[in-house]
């Protein structure tokens, strides 16, 4: 059969969601089920569905980290005989991208599908009703057609792992050898690994992916070099999918969403699960933070022992964690090997080294910082990625106002948001005084994340930008639409957490709720503190427009409050740049639950099913849309405070 060139692009559809991957396809679904009638399109630049599972993506071994039941839709269950996988065992990225294709077809998205396109931007229309959206189309025989799109609501759902960090040495364009950035391994992973003239690999990073790239060339035969610089955060906590606690051995991802572990981890969104009460005690008293310490000090002493970091191997001591793992989030990882990782370090296979590189030479020759040189056939970075959604969204004045990262803070806003920090701080620490003791802080200025933009002509690659962190309202919503009664853009996908598709699922409603402003409660009352300072910054406030400041002031701190706290409780993670979180994801789930109306104890029996009912899961959540749209039918809920 004939390659096809793009067929005719709609004009027009009420929602377009950028991006196909478990966010976007979860997003698609839930929309869709609440409005089936309405016009809907999904865009994305691969060739197939998935975003990191999309068939470009997948090279040799990539597994899940997490176990067959905890990843999949709520209402599509994954049944692990039907694709070859056992209980127990992790789900191979093919699998997934197996799945994820059944999946479009079970939910009627194939119709409202569009590949092979890449957004190159979009511009609010004039009166914020709806966007423009500027679309590149590539046909399977390469033709390529440039159009646009208008559409009411737009969802990015695109990820924080769409745009990759540039690989900039020194010397790099005289290395002579293959350089490759991890976002691209799956182009060349298997040319690589058969490349008999490739014999020593050096990958660089610490991350769950350099440990991937580690896995992959070293199970080849390859001689693997394993640089990790010292002045980063040294390498990924990473753990086996069970983990024993004294005598229980506890599914490790289980552990995260049992309803009393969740307690142990400080969390200012946390009293949303009904159970303030306890975390108060357990992080406001010197004994209930022993107990913590306790629980986190046992966890990361028994992890240690059993990957064998703390074995006396002087090799491996260079690949242990650098803190307790009470401060890492999006930076723990999974050991979902099929041979031991570690010992191909035991047996000289893989040689870490814990220095930074500072340049490179013709030669295939790394030069680290220390002046030492080293020969390698391919250099495989893991050099991180941007947190950038990938879409740009002008004018860029209006993204700060968005919560988007920007460079173009006005004066005012800078020194709002400076504002907001100092309360948000001053209230984290005086809740949670353990953070005050972080080890590892991100840069304290406004503008936190650096990113490499480009080289100048005359002064070369040396000029950088830095960009704010995302600052969204519930981690989805543009806190000036908020506020202003406008609804039609949200982000989904743009935080860190290991319950990827329960995530994806509830966060996707809460976004068609609030984009057609049937959010049940979504804005709490202020505090009495913050109500007289209101008194006092804005006085003979009343009615209507007392109200609005309220709420305005509501939505402005519980950002910045978001915000700053992962900038605390994840150190050794991305907090700091965007949401990144493990052990808090059911009281987040209960968070945006409280805000449709739907009920957050789940479990039955009370309190008496939260505590001992076990942990929270795909089934836990299923049905959700109906139950949700059962409610809505009832004529329960309403419009948001200040949009009535």
């Amino acid at each position: 059969m004939a390659p096809k060139a793009p067929s005719p692009p709609p004009s027009f559809t009420h929602t377009l969601i950028l991006g196909g991957g478990i966010s976007g396809l979860a997003a698609a679904s839930t929309f869709h089920r609440c409005a089936p009638s309405s016009p809907l399109l999904i865009l994305d630049a691969n060739t197939s569905i998935g975003g990191v599972w999309a068939t470009e993506n997948l090279y040799p071994g990539l597994k899940s980290n997490n176990l067959l039941g905890t990843y999949e839709y709520s209402d599509f269950p994954m049944h692990g005989e039907e694709y070859g996988v056992k209980v127990g065992e992790h789900i191979p990225g093919t699998v997934i991208h197996e799945y994820m294709e059944q999946f479009v077809d079970w939910a009627g998205l194939r119709e409202h599908l569009r590949l092979r396109t890449r957004v190159l931007g979009a511009e609010e229309t004039e009166g914020g009703k709806g966007w423009v959206v500027q679309c590149l189309e590539t046909g399977e025989d390469g033709t390529q057609k440039n159009y646009e799109i208008r559409c009411e609501k737009l969802v990015v759902a695109t990820g924080l792992t769409c745009v990759p960090m540039p690989i900039r040495f020194a010397g790099q364009e005289n290395f002579d050898a293959p350089i490759v950035n991890f976002a691209s391994l799956a182009k060349v992973a298997k040319t690589l690994v058969a490349d008999e003239n490739v014999k020593h690999v050096t990958i660089y990073g610490g991350s769950k992916a350099a440990h991937d790239c580690v896995n992959m060339f070293a199970q080849a035969g390859k001689r693997v070099t394993w640089v990790i610089r010292c002045s980063g955060h040294g390498p990924s906590w990473m753990a086996p999918a069970y983990v024993y606690l004294g005598p229980f051995r506890c599914w490790l991802e289980k552990l995260t969403t049992t309803r009393f572990f969740t307690w142990l981890s400080p969390c200012v969104w946390g009293d949303a699960d009904g159970f303030g009460w306890i975390r108060g005690y357990l992080h406001g008293t010197k004994l209930g933070r022993k107990v913590v310490d306790g629980f986190w000090g046992t966890l990361s002493e028994e992890t240690l022992k059993q990957t064998g970091l703390s074995d006396g191997n002087e090799e491996l001591k260079k690949l242990a964690p650098l803190e307790s793992a009470f401060w890492y989030a999006g930076g723990l990882g999974i050991l979902n090997y099929e041979q031991d990782l570690y010992g191909f370090v035991r047996s000289g296979a893989v040689q870490v080294v814990r220095k930074d590189v500072v340049g490179l030479e013709n030669g295939g020759t790394v030069r680290f910082a220390d002046a030492e040189l080293m020969k390698t056939d391919a250099l495989v970075c893991s050099s991180g990625w941007r947190f950038d959604s990938g879409v740009s969204l002008g004018p860029e004045e209006k993204l700060a106002g968005w919560g988007v990262p920007s460079t173009k803070y006005s004066r005012g806003q800078k020194e709002d948001w400076e504002a907001l920090n100092e309360r948000a701080d001053e209230e984290i620490l005086e809740r949670f005084p353990t953070l005050a003791t972080a080890p590892v802080m991100e840069p304290d200025p406004l503008l936190v994340d650096p990113v490499d933009v480009g080289i100048d002509q005359e002064r070369g690659p040396t000029v950088k930008d830095k960009y704010a962190p995302w600052r969204l309202w519930r981690s989805i919503a543009p806190p000036s639409q908020v506020v202003s009664g406008k609804r039609n853009l949200v982000f989904l996908g743009m935080l860190f957490n290991i319950t990827t598709v329960v995530r994806a699922e509830i966060t996707s409603l809460w976004a068609y709720a609030y984009l057609h402003d049937l959010l049940k409660q979504p804005l709490e009352s202020l505090s009495t503190k913050d109500k007289a300072r209101l008194e006092i910054d804005f006085p003979g406030l009343s009615g209507d427009a007392k109200a609005r400041q309220e709420a305005t002031e509501r939505v402005m701190y519980d950002t910045a409050l978001f915000n700053r706290f992962g900038k605390w409780r994840c150190a050794m993670g991305y907090g700091a740049r965007a949401p990144d979180f493990v052990f808090d994801s059911v009281p987040f789930f209960d968070l945006l639950l409280g805000d449709l109306g739907l009920r957050s104890w789940r479990k039955g029996w009370g309190w008496v099913g939260e505590v001992f009912g076990g942990s929270y899961g795909q089934s836990d959540y299923r049905r959700l849309v109906d139950e949700w749209l059962a409610m809505r039918a009832g004529g329960v809920g309403g419009a948001m405070n200040g949009n009535e």
